[in-house]
């Protein structure tokens, strides 16, 4: 796990760089969940968007 990192005099949390990481991964899955269609059959889409993307920033926070 990552300690916390200072950017222009600033101490940011790790989560933040997890957060930053996990955004181009997120939007390369989002798009190809699109492609496919799954984003019609969910129930609520934009919570199922939120859902990825927290797997996603909890995956990174586990492996990296």
């Amino acid at each position: 796990m990552l300690s916390e990192f200072s950017l222009a005099g600033i101490y940011l949390p790790p989560f933040f760089a997890y957060a930053c990481l996990a955004l181009p991964i997120y939007l390369g899955v989002r798009f190809v969940l699109a492609r496919s269609g799954v984003l019609r059959w969910v129930w609520h889409p934009g919570l199922f968007e939120f859902a990825v993307s927290l797997c996603l920033v909890s995956l990174l926070v586990l492996y990296v």
